[in-house]
């Protein structure tokens, strides 16, 4: 039997609840985290780390910028009518270069910058393993029926991509340069919730975070609450645009 022939066997061996849970996580990726994040904020309390608490918010930013900007690159030079659309799979076309030369998820692995980062700041390392354990298992079941579409929709040309570039874990020695021009307007567009909605974590987690560590007193909270009311304003704007000159 040939490796192709074999891999179709597998694909078609897949656990069918698999892949529907697959398909349930992948409708509900976008804000499946949002309760759990939430969960983790009241179930445990930051760790005060006196004055290393200043270097963990740089480092949970710095980690959740990385994210950010892996999927706002991958967004960009991606091809039209990929990585699914809305709440449901669907591609027309394969991206195998830049970002997606490197790794097969680089969206997904952004997410995960992203989100350890915020889950840093805030200092307790109970609420991050909770999260990644959440995460991990999620994305595990996402990955599963995206990846089962893909070879459905591409064939022996998704088998040998999978092949050659890893899941989850960079190889960055692989990195082949995009063969397209950057679309600022459809990363911008395409991004403009995902970056509306982390850094609004980011800082609702110092918020909480100084807020259980100094006895419920916040200093200086609308430093912190503006930002997230002019994101805000800008993300309804963006919208706005959209829908009266479609990107």
């Amino acid at each position: 039997m040939s490796i192709a022939a074999d891999e179709r066997v597998t694909r078609k061996e897949k656990p069918d609840l698999a892949l529907a849970i697959g398909n349930a996580c992948f409708r509900f990726r976008a804000i499946s985290v949002v309760p759990v994040i939430l969960i983790v904020y009241f179930l445990f309390d930051p760790f005060d780390f006196g004055g290393f608490d200043v270097v963990l918010n740089i480092i949970g930013l710095l980690l959740a910028l990385t994210g950010a900007a892996t999927r706002f690159i991958s967004a960009g030079f991606a091809k039209p009518f990929t990585s699914g659309r809305e709440n449901f799979l669907l591609a027309d076309n394969l991206n195998t270069r830049g970002t997606y030369s490197i790794v097969r998820n680089p969206l997904y692995v952004g997410n995960f910058l992203v989100y350890n980062g915020i889950l840093i700041a805030y200092s307790s390392p109970a609420a991050l393993a909770i999260f990644d354990v959440f995460f991990i298992l999620n994305y595990y079941f996402i990955i599963l029926s995206e990846e089962d579409y893909l070879e459905r929709q591409f064939g022996d040309g998704f088998r040998e991509y999978c092949r050659a570039v890893p899941k989850v874990i960079p190889r960055f020695n692989r990195y082949l340069r995009n063969d397209r021009p950057f679309n600022w307007t459809r990363a911008v567009f395409k991004e403009k919730n995902t970056t509306f909605y982390w850094i609004s974590f980011y800082i609702v987690s110092l918020l909480i975070k100084e807020y259980k560590l100094n006895d419920g007193v916040i200093e200086k909270f609308w430093w912190h609450a503006v930002p997230i009311l002019v994101l805000f304003a800008l993300n309804v704007l963006l919208t706005l645009t959209k829908k009266t000159n479609p990107a």
